[in-house]
């Protein structure tokens, strides 16, 4: 995977962010107490774009709201630039928040809401910025509407422009373009991307949706169980990933997983897959011959091969043209679960076609078999 991605300069205004040690833990009488945010560490960058993902639980939300002042903090510490907020109610932290549940105010307008903020702080040409906003959001029909007659999808849009316009220090996005359709989604992605490039907001987005983490961030943090599990860039997390929940959550179609065992043959290490279906090499070092473990690899990085011997051995069970590629479902024996291998588009396979499964050594990644930790 490559993503060519360049840090926009930050604006006067964008501050970094800091969070260091920040847990959230909910008291529940009667019961034991629930840690949902367990000592998250990141350090954002002024005029950088983060993305938290991960699956519903995971404690991105609440990370988000902790920084926002919706949340108290259990324990930890939350700094915009050099100013310590984790005490200090929302209003005082000068965060622009983009939640759908965000209150607009019910008697006034789209436009009235938008401007409401700017008029009250007196800031010059506010009629003309949110006139540009919204005309890029694609949402000029909706200005003279009231709050009650707006759809989910457009509350969204509303919220959304109503973070960008305060041009805030830091601004906070929870999944800002779940409620629109597939065509809108993409229009408003990118202008999200590049409005935030042009005013070099520093800016953190969550979401669970990979697409759209990967799209629009300079870094990801993903997260699994309260804790971040790797905190890098694009191409880190999908070339790199740090354990088998990172390299699972990330990359579609998603990664390959089977069972097998690490032989190490005149001091390299490859691994034995299925029921004597072959063997792949790897580049890593520190496994001992003999050991079970865990082998992930991306369909992007699979061939098929009709005539090679070194590989896996397996049978095509079914493929599927996708226009500008197509996918293999290979079946190998001692193997629950066939290998997808993505192939050129002008290749074609047939049901019940002998292949060898194929991948260079150094994109053939392994994990502990018990705690799904990156092998190196």
């Amino acid at each position: 995977m490559s993503v060519t991605t360049q840090r926009p300069a930050a604006t006067a205004t964008a501050q970094s962010l800091t969070l260091t040690d920040l847990v959230k833990t909910y008291a529940s009488r009667g019961r034991e107490q629930v840690t949902a945010v367990k000592g998250i560490n990141l350090v954002i960058e002024p005029g950088e774009l983060v993305a938290l993902l991960g699956p519903s639980g995971c404690g991105k939300t609440t990370t988000l709201r902790m920084i926002a002042g919706l949340e108290t903090v259990t324990s930890g510490s939350i700094m915009i630039g050099e100013r310590e907020v984790s005490q200090l109610p929302a209003a005082k932290r000068g965060i622009g928040v983009g939640f759908e549940s965000y209150a607009l105010y019910p008697p006034m307008s789209v436009r009235d809401n938008l401007l409401y903020g700017l008029k009250a702080r007196k800031v010059k040409g506010a009629d003309e910025m949110v006139a540009s906003i919204c005309d890029r959001l694609e949402m000029n029909d909706l200005l003279d509407l009231r709050p009650a007659g707006l759809s989910s999808g457009q509350k969204q849009r509303v919220a959304l422009a109503r973070a960008l316009v305060r041009n805030p220090p830091v601004l906070l996005l929870d999944e800002p373009l779940s409620h629109l359709d597939a065509s809108a989604r993409n229009r408003v992605r990118r202008e999200l991307k590049v409005l935030q490039r042009e005013f070099g907001y520093t800016t953190i987005v969550v979401t669970h949706d990979q697409v759209e983490a990967l799209s629009l961030a300079d870094r990801l943090a993903v997260m699994e169980g309260g804790i971040v599990q790797q905190f890098g860039t694009p191409d880190e997390v999908f070339d790199d990933p740090a354990n088998l929940f990172v390299a699972e959550f990330v990359g579609e179609p998603q990664i390959n997983v089977m069972r097998g065992t690490a032989r190490v043959v005149d001091g390299r290490v490859r691994v034995e897959i299925g029921s004597g279906a072959g063997y792949l090499d790897t580049v890593v070092k520190n496994v001992a011959d003999g050991v079970r473990v865990t082998v992930g690899i991306r369909p992007q990085d699979c061939a098929l091969s009709t005539d090679q011997t070194a590989g896996i051995a397996g049978t095509v069970a079914y493929f599927e043209h996708l226009l500008e590629f197509g996918l293999a479902t290979s079946t190998v024996a001692g193997m629950e679960e066939g290998i997808v291998v993505q192939t050129p588009a002008a290749e074609d396979y047939g049901p019940e076609q002998k292949v060898t499964v194929t991948a260079p050594a150094e994109r053939v990644y392994l994990f502990d078999a018990e705690s799904g930790d990156r092998l190196r």
